[in-house]
């Protein structure tokens, strides 16, 4: 019997022992690392480009480490440009007549530096590229192809190494909107047109003019009907936050005015033009930001009815 109460602390203690020598899942790679490009794999990387009176905007990509654990040392990554990769993306996915994209010219962009670093403990950092946006035009389509070409540990990943940063020009101004308006003839107060549509702001020239379609749908690759020259305008929000429209190109608007208020990024807006048959008609209505949320909506439903249309 006490041969037997000796034995049974031996086998538990052995138990331990054994527990003890077995290795933690998270004290070693449970698969190789790997140095990549975030959102490489999806090839477009999307980045808003801001066209505001700065000088230049700053657009970043993420370069990564892969694996169970954060890096136990610093990685230095080198980032290179593979130019014929866009080539090679519009040959496979635009049509011959589809507006291509474009490296953007190496005179308005910079990077800070050639590399990157992911310091020990962390898993990823940002590669920043400065970009002089004045110069770019709102129906051109701009990409840098962007690829890793050196690492100071690990390897790069095998796949997908190239990633196309597509370059989406904005300003405070520009986005989704929704038109809450009406169209009427100046000359005939029976002929009126509900104008309720959801409009896509487009940024154009500076920090405070975008682009409007008026009352036709918006253009995009592969469209029978380009309604760009007919249909499109100007809207510049000036210091004191009124309103000067301009045609575009050959939208035939008279005069226009308004005012944005950026507390609820609402346009109250007016404009007369001639339409096709040489009849002229007057736009008034509200144009207010895409919300997020149901209260957010609520706000602008209220004001809006609070402050009906003028004649």
């Amino acid at each position: 019997m006490m041969k037997n109460k000796i034995l049974l602390p031996l086998a538990l203690l052995s138990i331990l022992f054994v527990g003890c020598d077995q290795e933690s899942p998270l004290s070693k790679d449970l698969y190789p690392q790997s140095v990549y490009i975030v959102g490489a794999a999806d090839k477009i990387v999307d980045r808003d480009l801001n066209i505001a009176d700065a000088p230049y905007d700053t657009v970043s990509i993420s370069v990564a480490v892969s694996g169970s654990r954060p890096s136990a040392n610093d990685v230095t990554v080198t980032v290179g440009e593979m130019d014929t990769a866009i080539t090679i993306y519009n040959t496979k996915n635009l049509s011959g007549t589809a507006t291509q994209y474009r490296k953007i010219a190496s005179s308005v962009y910079t990077y800070p530096s050639k590399s990157v670093t992911i310091k020990a403990g962390q898993v990823y950092n940002t590669f920043p590229i400065y970009i002089k946006p004045a110069s770019f035009q709102c129906d051109s389509m701009y990409m840098i192809a962007l690829r890793l070409t050196s690492t100071t540990a690990y390897s790069l990943v095998k796949t997908d190494t190239v990633a196309l940063v597509k370059l989406n020009m904005v300003n405070k101004y520009s986005g989704l909107y929704y038109m809450n308006g009406v169209i009427r003839n100046t000359t005939n107060s029976k002929d009126t047109v509900i104008y309720n549509m959801a409009r896509n702001l487009q940024a154009t020239d500076d920090g405070k003019t975008v682009r409007m379609y008026h009352f036709a749908n918006e253009f995009t690759q592969g469209d029978i009907n380009d309604y760009r020259p007919t249909n499109c305008f100007k809207i510049t929000v000036n210091s004191d936050n009124t309103l000067t429209l301009k045609t575009w190109d050959k939208f035939a608007i008279i005069t226009g005015g308004g005012t944005y208020y950026p507390d609820l990024k609402l346009y109250s807006i007016w404009y007369t033009f001639t339409d096709d048959k040489g009849v002229v008609r007057k736009t008034v209505g509200y144009l207010y930001k895409a919300t997020k949320t149901t209260a957010e909506q609520k706000v602008i439903t209220d004001w809006i009815e609070d402050h009906p249309l003028a004649k």
